[in-house]
């Protein structure tokens, strides 16, 4: 578990910006081949052309980046793309961050602008196309919702990418609470002993993770309810909770049928809201 627990951990930074810009900005970082090679400074350093006031703009995109400060990203991102040539690396990495950074601060017009024109010219960057999966479902936008989670699983199977194949969750929907925010975690495929379907990491008005919300299957349930519910499964809703004494967890009850995230989604916000019962 304490393997599954720091891949959530990893994802519950949300805008994964942080993330998608370091190793930009170690390239940028790189000194220059030998004078005289061809193209010898823009093939180690994608923003070596950049004038210095747009070189300015970009590493204050990678410093609010890194701080967690999507506002400042979006705004200077807003600078930027319009002096990138378009079409070129540099421009595609900035527009995801800026599709990012928009989501995060609740621009979600400008953030599709961005991000669908995007998806559609590159349709294997699943960077991209998480991002547009937490898009559709902050928007409410079911039917395009589930295509494009159809797409990054089928992305997910046939990956080359290491930082890819090793993930097992990946960050779908942010959703306000009465106090703070539930970030849920959509899994690849259920996994854990206990066969994980759906992760909410629930937040404080701060900002800090306070406690984690899953909904697991376990085998060992299913196997009375099998037979008299035929293609159905037995869920049940547990809160994890880290305290001095390790972590303690709660059973806050049991779904029966088929995984639905929309439903499973809403009995966890319930217990998230203090306002859950046990199954009825």
């Amino acid at each position: 578990m304490e393997g599954i627990r720091k891949t959530a951990i990893f994802w519950s930074a949300v805008s994964l910006l942080a993330w998608l810009i370091s190793p930009w900005y170690l390239i940028a970082q790189q000194k220059s081949a030998p004078a005289g090679t061809e193209s010898a400074t823009t093939q180690n350093d994608p923003v070596a052309d950049l004038s210095p006031e747009n070189r300015a703009l970009f590493d204050a995109i990678r410093k609010a980046a890194q701080q967690g400060n999507d506002a400042e990203v979006l705004a200077n991102c807003k600078k930027l793309l319009p002096a990138l040539k378009p079409d070129t690396k540099l421009a595609d990495f900035v527009t995801q961050i800026a599709a990012g950074a928009a989501l995060e601060t609740g621009d979600a017009s400008y953030a599709l602008a961005l991000i669908k024109p995007f998806v559609d010219a590159h349709p294997k960057d699943w960077h991209a196309a998480a991002t547009l999966v937490r898009l559709y479902a902050e928007s409410g936008e079911r039917t395009l919702r589930d295509q494009q989670i159809a797409h990054l699983l089928a992305l997910h199977k046939e990956t080359s990418d290491p930082n890819f194949t090793k993930l097992h969750i990946f960050p779908i929907q942010k959703v306000k609470l009465h106090s703070g925010n539930a970030v849920f975690l959509y899994p690849f495929a259920p996994f854990g002993r206990d066969n994980i379907y759906l992760v909410a990491l629930v937040n404080s008005a701060e900002g800090k993770e306070e406690y984690r919300i899953e909904l697991e299957s376990e085998n060992a349930d299913q196997a009375f309810f099998k037979a008299r519910h035929p293609g159905e499964r037995r869920f049940s809703i547990d809160t994890f909770r880290e305290s001095k004494n390790g972590e303690s967890q709660a059973l806050h009850g049991f779904v029966d049928g088929v995984f639905d995230y929309d439903t499973m989604r809403d009995r966890m916000l319930g217990v998230a809201n203090g306002e859950d019962s046990s199954h009825k």
